[in-house]
Parts: structure tokens; C-alpha cells; sequence
């Protein structure tokens, strides 16, 4: 095919009127399909570091994506008890942040206007699915209990997570079937560990009496501290990197060298300062960490260490977290970044040989190389990342995680997230200002495929839905086999009322799974991503069967009864 200047496409010799999309592959399917294919990614070899300029911008995106995401299904569920959804309102709230993944917007490539516009926007956008979410979780939740609280969990795998509770919830917890829960109170703050089925809810009380459980011990140990709990023990040192990192189901040692280690470096590039990294950075690096403290906060349900200190003419402040019975060590950080063409990673080297690392897209991931054998693997210094970036080999792998970082390095056996930037055009002291951002740090046994990273990822980025009130125990819908996900779960857009919901396989493996619904189904069909119906699929026993081709998206089409 080819597209002319005013819009019109030849395929074939014939040509197409400002073809639509949907007219313009119909004809080409009809014809064969494309005369020529590539496999593989298409790697620009520029614009690396649109990745992270703009920071604000890119985490508001990750945060409107999820809130979005969460405020769907629960309003989607909400309306088939009767409430009022108002589908217009949600309409507009999606098409506002689709505006802003316009080019320049999120690649950060705009002048200082367009970011101060967007991110009023996005301050709209993630008020108005508050308003719908509120009113949703109204309608799912009893408020005759005044002290109750609900957790709704939107993920498609049941999780156990600490969540934050009101100051009633000081002296223990317990669902409502009299199930207890652990608590922990650090100064003001009181969380809870709580386990919370696949795509819903469970509801807890205050409770007297309970001790505070000692699952995540924090000491000291020469000049540092270790954090050990009934996974893991890492040992962080007095600059608040993490020099040991141990399996206990293994003993397997994971920290190659300092993980955790901010690097900084001069970041000049030649032609285009928002848009480009360019490959001589790391020929360039500077002191970066420095008068750093290290101190401990908590232990008990959480570990927590805080971490204080300056880079270059900007400080910081990070709280280190491990949870009990997690192997996922989290870095919450605040940073007040105040430099000019610089560029700050940090690093994670691991006892792991990798020739390619795992990067995570939408609906899969995509391999890059961590060496730099040729040109083309000399060229792809600098990737892309959602969720999380991993090195595997066949018997073991470690990932970094983050909720609103997109760009990394992979050097040999180092993962290298790149956390911020300090480009000058076209907007002069771009970045100059606070930032807030998490990113984390698990390892497991096993294959890639055997582990539980996509799932990890998830969790760091999902934060449980807690709101007043009582409602019944309940699972939504759950998915046998952990390597498919299901991502969205909506209204038709038809406005019929039938349910949508969007699965993909995220491990790249084939594989036959069965999807269970506590709704009453009437009728599902496998359906195109326009919602167009295609194959009716049986429902039995309130379950679907599904086969899935490695990455593989499938959309289903639900008539409820």
C-alpha cells in the first residue's frame, strides 16, 4: 500500500478515496492481505529520550489509564443493580486523555504551555472518575455499618496487599464473617493485611485485642540494616543501596553489585534536548548520590527504611518497603529535581546471564538485546518499558518494576531505569520541579514463564479501592491459568448493556483456560476490538472456555440474564 500526500492509498494499483481504516484493510484482507511483512520490533534510532521527558506528564498517563480502567468496572457492575451510569460523561473523560497521548503531549517534546494545560486536564479527568467511581461504590456498598470499610480489588488473580485504614481500625481488624486481620499502626497511619478475591471485595470491621504480627524484622548490621521476612533478606547499606539480596527458598544471592546505585550524567544531546539520548551519556557520568542517611522507620506487617540525601543541586528522600511475605522491595520516592542537561538512572546488576532482556508493552512484551555485539545492538541503548523490565535465564530471573517510568537501559547484567531527565528545549528547566514515583525490585526460581512479574507489575501499579461501607464477599470473575490477564471489563459501547471484556496472554505461551463469572450469563460471543460479534462461545456452569495463541487478545461479548 501506499499513502499519497492528500490522503488517498493505492493498493495494488487501485486506489482508495481518503480511505477509512476500517475500508482500507477490509479491501486488503480481501486481497490477500499485505504484500510484504516484518517480524520484530521497528526501533527508532532517535527520540530515546521522550521515554522520560516530562515526567508529570507521563505518570498523570499511567494514572488516568488505571483510574479509568478501575472506574469501568465497578460502574459496569454498579448499572446491573440499577444505577444510573452516565456513559456520556465517561465517553468524554477517556477521549480527553487520548488527546493528551497526542504527539508532542506525552512524548514530552512540547513547549512549557501545552504542559501546564495537561496537566489541569488530567486533575479533570481523574475528578471526574472519582465522582463516577463514588457513585458506583455507593451502589455496591451498604452504609448502615459506619465504622465498615471495603476493599475492592479490580485485578483478575485474587492478591493478599496492606492496605490503609481508618484510625478505628488501631486495635485490629476482621472481616465481617469474623476472619481477623493482622494490623499495624505507624504513627498516624494504620494498615492492614488483607486478602481480596479476583475482581472483588470483601468488607472489614474494627476488632480489640490484637497483637501485631512481627513478619517483616528490620536490624542493624555494619552500618546498614537488613529486611527479612519469610521470603526474602536484603541488606542495604549506609547509602541506602541494596548490597545483598537473598532467596530464602533457594539461598540464591541476586545483587551482582550496589543495587539501587543512582547514576547521573551529562546530558547534552547534539541536535534535539527533549527528544534524545544520545549513546555517549554513559562516557559522561558524575557524582550522584551523596550526604545520604539512612534510618529505620517501621517493622512489623512492613518494613520500612528511610533514605535521605542530595544529587547534584537537587535532594531526595526514599522509603524503602518490604512487606510481609512479599519478595517485591519497593523504592516510594520523592525527588526535588533542580539540574540542567542531566540524566538519572538507577541501577540493579544481578547474578543473572541474559543475552536479551523482557520489556514489557501493552499486551505482552518485546525482547531487546542487553549486549552490544552490532550496530543495530549498539543502536537500542535506550528502550521502552510499561510495568516492568526482567533478565531470565532458563532457571532463575530478576525484574524492576515502576508505576510511571518508560525508558531503560539493559548493560550486560544490569537493568538501568531511568527515573528522570533535564532537557532545556524547547521548554528552558523542563522537569524543575517535585516528583513523586515508585519502582521495585523482585526475583524468583524458575523460568520466566513459571514467574509471577506480569502479575507483580499489576500489583505496584493497582492500588486497592478502600471506601465506607459493607457489601457481600464476592468474585466477579477469575481466570484459571495466571498467564492470561484480564484487563478491561466495560459497557458495550452500543449501548445494548452487554458487558465487554478484554483478555490478553502475557507470557507468551499458548494456552487452553477457562474464564468464571459469578454473573449470570445468559449468552457470550467472541467479538472483534470494534465489539462486532463473531463466534458464540457455550457457557457452562457459569464458565468459558478459551484457547490462547502466545500474546494473543481476545474480546468477549457478555448478555447478561
Amino acid at each position: 500500500p501506499v499513502v499519497t500526500a492528500t490522503g488517498n492509498v493505492t493498493i495494488k494499483g487501485k486506489v482508495f478515496i481518503k480511505a477509512g481504516p476500517l475500508e482500507f484493510f477490509h479491501d486488503m484482507e480481501a486481497q490477500g492481505g499485505p504484500a510484504n511483512t516484518y517480524v520484530g520490533e521497528l526501533y527508532f534510532s532517535a527520540h530515546r529520550g521522550t521515554y522520560t521527558s516530562q515526567a508529570m506528564v507521563k505518570q498523570n498517563n499511567r494514572r488516568c489509564e488505571l483510574a479509568l480502567r478501575e472506574m469501568e468496572m465497578w460502574s459496569t457492575l454498579a448499572m446491573n443493580k440499577g444505577m444510573a451510569y452516565d456513559f456520556s460523561k465517561a465517553d468524554a473523560l477517556w477521549k480527553k486523555l487520548l488527546l493528551h497521548q497526542f504527539h508532542d503531549i506525552l512524548p514530552g517534546s512540547s513547549i512549557a504551555k501545552v504542559y501546564v494545560d495537561a496537566e489541569k486536564a488530567f486533575h479533570e479527568i481523574l475528578d471526574g472518575v472519582e465522582e463516577l467511581q463514588a457513585d458506583a461504590l455507593s451502589e455496591l456498598t451498604d452504609q448502615k455499618e459506619s465504622q465498615a470499610v471495603t476493599v475492592f480489588n479490580s485485578l483478575s488473580f485474587p492478591r493478599k496487599m496492606l492496605v490503609e485504614l481508618p484510625a478505628a481500625f488501631a486495635n485490629g481488624a476482621k472481616t465481617v464473617d469474623g476472619t481477623a486481620v493482622q494490623v499495624q499502626k505507624i504513627g498516624d497511619t494504620v494498615k492492614a493485611s488483607v486478602e481480596v478475591p479476583s475482581c472483588g471485595a470483601v468488607s472489614l470491621i474494627p476488632a480489640e485485642g490484637q497483637g501485631e504480627e512481627k513478619a517483616v524484622a528490620v536490624e542493624t548490621c555494619d552500618g546498614g540494616f537488613t529486611m527479612e521476612n519469610s521470603q526474602v533478606k536484603a541488606v542495604i547499606n549506609e547509602k541506602g543501596e541494596v548490597i545483598s539480596f537473598v532467596l530464602k527458598e533457594s539461598g540464591r544471592e541476586f545483587a551482582a553489585d550496589a543495587m539501587n546505585r543512582f547514576h547521573l550524567y551529562k546530558d547534552v544531546p547534539r541536535m534535539f534536548d527533549a527528544w534524545d539520548i544520545d549513546s555517549n551519556y554513559i562516557d559522561q557520568e558524575i557524582e550522584a548520590a551523596k550526604n545520604v542517611a539512612v534510618s529505620m522507620e517501621a517493622d512489623g506487617l512492613e518494613g520500612v527504611l528511610k533514605v535521605t540525601g542530595e544529587i547534584s543541586n537537587s535532594t531526595f528522600t526514599q522509603y524503602i518497603r518490604l512487606a510481609a511475605d512479599s519478595r517485591r522491595i519497593e523504592f516510594e520516592t520523592e525527588v526535588d529535581w533542580k539540574e540542567m542537561h542531566r540524566l538519572l538512572k538507577a541501577g540493579f546488576p544481578v547474578n543473572v546471564y541474559a543475552e536479551n532482556g523482557i520489556n514489557e508493552m501493552q499486551f505482552g512484551f518485546v525482547e531487546h538485546p542487553t549486549h552490544r555485539s552490532r550496530a543495530y545492538d549498539k543502536d537500542r541503548f535506550e528502550v521502552c518499558n510499561h510495568r516492568y523490565s526482567a533478565l531470565a535465564d532458563g532457571a532463575h530471573g530478576a525484574a524492576v518494576l515502576n508505576d510511571c517510568k518508560y525508558g531503560i537501559s539493559m548493560n550486560g547484567n544490569a537493568l538501568e531505569l531511568t527515573l528522570l531527565r533535564a532537557g532545556t528545549c524547547p521548554e528552558m528547566c523542563a522537569d524543575n520541579r517535585v516528583h513523586h514515583f515508585t519502582y521495585a525490585f523482585t526475583a524468583w526460581e524458575g523460568s520466566f514463564a513459571d514467574s509471577d512479574v506480569v502479575r507483580q507489575g499489576y500489583e505496584l501499579n493497582v492500588k486497592p479501592v478502600v471506601t465506607n461501607g459493607t457489601a457481600d464477599a464476592f468474585s466477579l470473575f477469575d481466570v484459571e491459568k495466571n498467564n492470561v490477564i484480564l484487563e478491561s471489563v466495560k459497557l458495550a459501547e452500543d449501548g445494548s448493556g452487554d458487558l465487554i471484556l478484554r483478555l490478553y496472554e502475557s507470557r507468551k505461551a499458548a494456552v487452553q483456560t477457562a474464564l468464571s463469572t459469578s454473573l449470570p450469563v445468559a449468552k457470550a460471543w467472541s467479538c472483534t476490538m470494534l465489539e462486532e460479534k463473531e463466534e458464540e462461545l457455550m457457557v457452562e456452569n457459569h464458565s468459558i472456555s478459551l484457547d490462547f495463541r502466545a500474546f494473543e487478545i481476545k474480546t468477549l461479548r457478555l448478555k447478561l440474564a
